[in-house]
């Protein structure tokens, strides 16, 4: 019997994975995970990678299956993600 377990990572993502019943939450990152995907194929800067996971995760966009449901949902995850930038850079004007 497997359970899910939600877990930070060192670089600050957050992922759902599965773990056999027994295995301590500890464990969590030996996990098998759910979601969301791997985004390090985009070459996005870190900071902005981490953003764009911790959205999808916090929409529940964790499979191929949630997107299908809900595209406009990683729509907005990526304008959230990319908000923080955007106003950073409005800042510069002073």
């Amino acid at each position: 019997m497997m359970r899910t377990v939600d877990y930070r990572d060192h670089d600050g993502r957050q992922w759902r994975v599965l773990l056999p019943e027994g295995v301590p939450d500890s464990d969590a990152h030996m996990g098998l995970p759910v979601g969301p995907p791997s985004l390090e194929s985009l070459n996005l800067p870190l900071a902005l990678e981490v953003r764009l996971h911790n959205e999808l995760f916090r929409r529940s966009l964790l499979t191929a299956r949630d997107v299908k449901r809900n595209p406009d949902g990683v729509a907005a995850a990526w304008r959230s993600a990319i908000r923080t930038d955007t106003m950073d850079i409005i800042a510069l004007y002073g």
